[in-house]
C-alpha cells in the first residue's frame, strides 16, 4: 500500500502540463458558445474526441462546464482513485469479512466449552449474522442514498466494530445469538451500498477489474482471519482472557480504527476530496477541481445516466421493476447455488482441518494459502473479463474448477492416515477463482439507470446473505468426520450453479441475435442496447 501512495503522489505532479493546454481549450470552447459560435451539444459531446481531446458537458455548482481532456489525463485522474479512494472501502469490506468469518478460528479454541454450547448452536448463531443482515439489506440502501455514503457507511464499519468487540464477553448460547444477529444488522447494506459507490466512480470498461479488487480482501480474509486466530490463541490467558476473547477484541479494535479513517477521508463526491470528516474541515485534496471536472466527464461520457449527485430517491417501482425482471433471477439463484457450494468452509474449514490431527493453531495456519490462490486467481479472471466481457464464460470456469474439487473430497477418506492428501484437496476446492465480483458485475451493467442499479446490488447482495443462513448448516455435528452428506449437499448446490450460467449465458446470446435483427430494421432500438463491443456492434446485454 504505501509503494502505491508513493506513486499516486507522483502522478499528481505529473498532472500540471496537459492541464494547462486543456484548460485553454475549455476556456476557447466557451468563449465560442458566447459569440454565437457552435460547440458540442449534449448528445455530441457524449462521443466528441477530435483525435486528441475528449469533451463532455458537466453540471457544477449548478453551472453548465464543457470539460476537454487527453487519455493520459484520464488515466491519471483514474490511477488517483485506483491508489486512495479503491483501497479504502476494499479495506473495509476485508475486516467486515474477517469479522464474519473469524468464527471459523474461534471454534478451534476453547470457545464452545468455555460457553457451554454445542457445536449445532454455534451454527445457528452464524445463520443468525446472515438473518440480521438479509432484514436491513435494502432499507440500509435506502438511507445510504438519503444520507450519503461518506457519512453512512464509515459509521457502520465503526458499530459493527463495536458490536465485534462485544462478543468476546459471550457467556452462553443466548448472548452469541444476540451478538451475531446485532452484528448482522450493524452490516446491513455496506456491500450493495459500496459497490453502488464504485459503479458512480468508474466507468463500465473498469468496473470489473475493481470490483474484483474490493472482493480481493474479503478473498484473502479467511487467510487473515487464520493468522490473527494462530496469534490470538498463542496469547490464550494473557489480561486472564481466553484466546477467542483476544481474536473478538483485536478484530474488534481494528474494525473500528479502519472505520474512522473511512470517515476522516471518504469524500461526498470527486468534487468534494478537499474536505474531510464528512466536509466538515477543509484541507488540500487529492483532486482537484480541475481533476474532478475530468472525473466526472469521463463518467458522464462513458455512461449519461450517471449522475453527479451522491445522494438519490428510490421508490417502490424501482424495487418491483428490477424483482419482477426475469434476467435478475439467473444472477440470484447462481448466487444462492454457487457461493454455498463451498460457503460452509469459511465456518467449519479450519476445523475439519483440526480433525486430521494438527493443532488448533497449525490448522488456522493451514487453513490461509488457498484463500489468497484464490483471491489472486479472481484478479487475473477479472482482468481477462474486463478485455474481453465475457463473464458467463469465465464463471463456467470457476464452477467447473470448484465442482472437481468437491468430488475430490466427497471420495476422499477423512482420517489421519490420510491428512495429506484430504488437505491437498481442500486446497485445490478452496483455491478455484473468486467469481463473485465477476457475477455481481455482470448483474449490474445489465441494469439500465442508476436506481436499477442500486436496487439490483441490494437484492444481490441480500440473496448472498441469505445463501450463508444454510450454507453453514450443512456441516453438522451428526455428520463429522466424514461429512458424507455435507459434501453431497455442496456437490448438488455445485451442479445448480453450473447449469444456471450456462442457461443464463444462452439465453443472453440468443436474446442479443434477436436483438441485433430488430436493430437492423429499427436503429432507433440501439437506445435499448447496453454493450457495445470494439467492432462497434450493439447488444442488448452483457454475457
Amino acid at each position: 500500500m504505501t509503494s502505491q501512495v508513493t506513486e499516486s503522489l507522483a502522478v499528481a505532479a505529473a498532472v500540471t502540463a496537459p492541464t494547462k493546454a486543456a484548460a485553454h481549450l475549455i476556456t476557447h470552447a466557451n468563449l465560442e458558445k458566447e459569440e454565437g459560435r457552435s460547440t458540442p451539444s449534449d448528445g455530441e459531446s457524449g462521443d466528441s474526441f477530435d483525435g486528441t481531446f475528449y469533451h463532455q458537458h458537466i453540471e457544477r455548482d449548478g453551472q453548465r462546464v464543457l470539460v476537454s481532456w487527453t487519455k493520459d489525463e484520464e488515466k491519471r485522474v483514474v490511477r488517483k482513485a485506483d491508489f486512495l479512494f479503491l483501497p479504502i472501502f476494499a479495506l473495509m469490506f476485508t475486516w467486515m469479512a474477517i469479522d464474519r468469518t473469524n468464527v471459523s478460528g474461534v471454534l478451534t479454541s476453547t470457545f464452545l466449552k468455555d460457553t457451554h454450547m454445542t457445536r449445532d448452536e454455534a451454527n445457528t448463531g452464524v445463520s443468525l449474522l446472515w438473518f440480521g443482515i438479509v432484514l436491513l439489506e435494502i432499507p440500509s440502501n435506502i438511507v445510504l442514498h438519503r444520507v450519503g455514503p461518506h457519512y453512512w457507511i464509515p459509521l457502520q464499519v465503526i458499530f459493527w466494530g463495536l458490536v465485534e468487540v462485544l462478543q468476546m464477553f459471550v457467556r452462553n448460547a443466548g448472548g452469541w445469538y444476540a451478538a451475531r444477529l446485532f452484528l448482522g444488522l450493524a452490516e446491513s447494506g455496506f456491500i450493495p451500498g459500496s459497490l453502488y459507490i464504485l459503479s458512480r466512480w468508474y466507468t463500465q470498461d473498469e468496473l470489473a477489474s475493481r470490483t474484483t479488487v474490493f472482493f480481493f480482501g474479503p478473498s484473502v480474509s479467511a487467510a487473515f482471519g487464520s493468522l490473527i486466530s494462530a496469534g490470538a490463541l498463542r496469547i490464550e490467558g494473557a489480561g486472564g482472557l481466553f484466546g477467542w476473547q483476544w481474536i473478538f477484541l483485536i478484530c474488534g479494535i481494528s474494525t473500528i480504527t479502519v472505520g474512522l479513517i473511512a470517515f476522516t477521508i471518504v469524500p461526498k463526491s470527486p468534487h468534494h476530496t478537499g474536505y474531510l470528516f464528512g466536509g466538515l474541515v477543509p484541507w488540500r485534496g487529492w483532486l482537484s477541481e480541475r481533476e474532478a471536472d475530468v472525473f466526472v466527464a469521463r463518467i458522464i461520457r462513458a455512461d449519461p445516466n450517471k449522475g453527479q449527485a451522491s445522494t438519490m430517491t428510490i421508490g417502490l417501482k424501482d424495487i418491483a421493476d428490477v424483482l419482477f425482471d426475469w434476467k435478475t433471477w439467473p444472477y440470484l439463484i447462481a448466487c444462492l447455488s454457487g457461493l454455498q457450494a463451498v460457503g460452509g468452509l469459511s465456518t467449519w474449514g479450519a476445523t475439519i482441518i483440526q480433525s486430521l490431527g494438527f493443532t488448533s493453531i497449525k490448522a488456522n495456519l493451514l487453513n490461509a494459502p488457498a484463500p489468497i490462490i484464490s483471491a489472486v486467481l479472481g484478479l487475473v479472471l477479472g482482468t481477462i473479463v474486463d478485455r474481453y466481457k465475457r463473464f458467463g464464460y469465465s464463471i463456467m470456469f470457476a464452477a467447473t474448477w470448484t465442482l472437481a474439487g468437491l468430488i475430490a473430497l466427497y471420495t476422499l477418506p477423512v482420517t489421519t492416515e490420510a491428512s495429506w492428501s484430504f488437505y491437498a484437496g481442500y486446497v485445490v476446492t478452496v483455491a478455484s477463482p473468486n467469481w463473485q465480483p465477476l457475477n455481481v458485475t455482470w448483474l449490474s451493467l445489465n441494469q439500465k439507470t442508476p436506481q436499477k442499479r442500486a436496487i439490483a446490488y441490494a437484492i444481490y447482495i441480500g440473496c448472498s446473505n441469505l445463501g450463508g443462513t444454510y450454507g453453514n448448516q450443512v456441516f453438522r455435528g451428526n455428520d463429522a468426520p466424514l461429512y458424507r452428506r455435507a459434501w453431497a449437499a455442496c456437490l448438488s448446490l455445485g451442479a445448480v450453479w453450473l447449469a444456471t450460467i450456462l442457461v443464463q449465458t444462452s439465453l443472453f446470446k440468443w436474446t442479443n441475435r434477436r436483438f441485433a435483427k430488430k436493430v437492423h430494421g429499427d436503429s432507433l432500438l440501439e437506445v435499448e442496447a447496453l454493450y457495445k463491443d470494439r467492432r462497434g456492434r450493439r447488444h442488448r446485454f452483457y454475457w
